[in-house]
């Protein structure tokens, strides 16, 4: 077996825009709010399926809140893996719900499905536009946990999708909600202002820069810059890298699933884009790129 880290995904597919009243689209709102807060502060263990492309693979999850701090691990169960065979997800690394996601995403509520000898309600973010993929999750009421989700692109494939077969939960003790004491003389956060040196002259409707870091380069290399944008519901990481760095793509990999990544130059740098949002939506985004020095 193989433990790996697991970052959450979601992305989308344009298309017609389904009508949803108003109360509906809050009640929708609501519980997924209540499901981004359920995955980090939960105890839960179980198994899942989860499939992107044309891979299928089976997972053991677990995850634990002690004082404040998150602990989460993923068991690959299929044999025959390595770890770089596995994309990322997370269910830990659901984004917070963000207000610029209703601008871009219509929510409707759907019926009901029996998921893992659980109930959960659908709900559904439709993209407004063609720069997303449209995201179905299956959500329990009562513990706002995610049971099964999907990606569903243009052409209405399911591009990725996650369903536990089996599932446990526990709500932790409330001193296992505090957070953790401060660590003295801890090790300052990667993150800096945003950059000012490189800038986009316009981003596709809902998306702004959340993060800029910077990742040291080995060996004498020269640094990696990482900018990650998010519209409220998926994330499109923006990789700088100056005249003589290696090639980003080589440690990313190739698109797979709901996945794209988009490489090109601008002013004498290699940009890579990955994220799960359509192709033309990483091209976009690069064409409006600068260097401002």
């Amino acid at each position: 077996m193989l433990t790996i880290k697991y970052t959450v995904s979601i992305a989308v597919l344009a298309g017609v825009l389904a009508w949803s009243t108003p109360s509906m689209a809050n009640e929708a709102g609501d519980l997924l709010a209540k499901m981004r807060s359920a995955v980090h502060t939960l105890d839960y263990s179980g198994t899942l399926v989860y499939s992107q492309g044309n891979e299928l693979s089976n997972y053991q999850i677990s995850h634990t809140l002690e004082n404040g701090t998150e602990k989460e691990s993923v068991v690959r169960l299929a044999q025959g893996a390595s770890a770089s065979d596995a994309e990322s997800f997370s269910l830990a690394k659901l984004q917070q719900v963000q207000p610029q996601m209703e601008a871009v995403y219509a929510l409707d509520l759907g019926g009901q499905e029996f998921v893992a000898n659980r109930n959960c309600q659908v709900v559904v973010a439709r993209p407004r536009d063609k720069m997303r993929y449209l995201q179905r999750y299956c959500i329990e009421p009562d513990t706002g946990m995610l049971l099964k989700y999907s990606l569903v692109d243009r052409s209405h494939n399911t591009v990725e999708q996650l369903m536990f077969t089996a599932l446990e939960i526990a709500v932790p003790a409330q001193a296992a909600l505090q957070p953790a004491p401060p660590v003295a003389n801890s090790t300052p956060s990667a993150a800096i202002p945003p950059a000012t040196d490189w800038v986009f002259a316009s981003l596709p409707a809902g998306f702004q820069q959340v993060q800029d870091l910077r990742q040291e380069g080995v060996n004498g290399q020269p640094p990696i810059r990482q900018l990650i944008l998010s519209d409220g519901m998926t994330s499109v990481s923006v990789f700088i890298a100056p005249p003589g760095a290696p090639s980003m793509l080589d440690s990313i990999g190739i698109s797979s699933g709901a996945m794209n990544i988009y490489a090109t130059e601008v002013a004498q740098h290699q940009v890579t884009l990955v994220g799960e949002v359509p192709a033309l939506t990483l091209q976009r985004i690069s064409e409006n790129l600068q260097y401002a020095r």
